[in-house]
């Protein structure tokens, strides 16, 4: 009877948030306040029943914000079976392992990357990226200077768990790929 050898599943949390990340998490939900109660302050004519709206716009806001920012953030990366799933609060991205090509660690994956479409600071960057090296991949980055590339024949995944060797290590071995 042959014996079927099961790997147990691996659990990687995501690198601590980095500088870029960090100073974007706070700035831009203080910017949007301070823009929406100055723009609602010039903007509310004299006599106008609509002086209160600058007050408030931070109650709505914040908590709009606050909700983004919850599910932005990349709570964990699992290596179960033969997926790696990058789990947010709401949402989890399945990604297979088979047919991997490569995993190396890269701290200058995304260098010159643009936007497609995602976010690009409040909690993580996250979505759809393209550049001129990687080409066009999805990222799930904390600390882009922790990041890891992760590349299929169609795809390109860029992800920073946070010890990027041994992720590297077990992500490889559980992909059958040599060192």
């Amino acid at each position: 009877m042959p014996s079927s050898r099961v790997i147990p599943d691996a659990e990687f949390a995501p690198a601590p948030i980095g500088t870029r990340i960090r100073l974007l998490t706070i700035f831009t939900p203080c910017a949007i306040v301070i823009g929406t109660m100055v723009t609602s302050a010039i903007t509310a004519k004299p006599g106008s029943n609509l002086r209160w709206w600058p007050l408030v716009a931070p109650l709505i806001l914040l908590p709009i914000i606050g909700g983004a920012w919850c599910g932005a953030r990349i709570r964990r990366y699992l290596l179960a079976g033969d997926e790696l799933l990058v789990e947010r609060a709401w949402l989890k991205a399945r990604f297979t392992l088979k047919k991997l090509q490569a995993a190396v660690p890269d701290r200058d994956a995304l260098r010159g990357a643009r936007r497609i479409v995602g976010n690009d600071g409040l909690g993580a960057i996250s979505g759809r990226f393209r550049s001129k090296r990687l080409g066009r991949f999805r990222a799930y980055v904390t600390d882009p200077e922790q990041a890891v590339v992760l590349r299929w024949p169609d795809r390109c995944l860029v992800i920073s768990p946070q010890h990027p060797s041994l992720f590297v290590e077990t992500v490889r071995k559980r992909a059958g790929l040599s060192a």
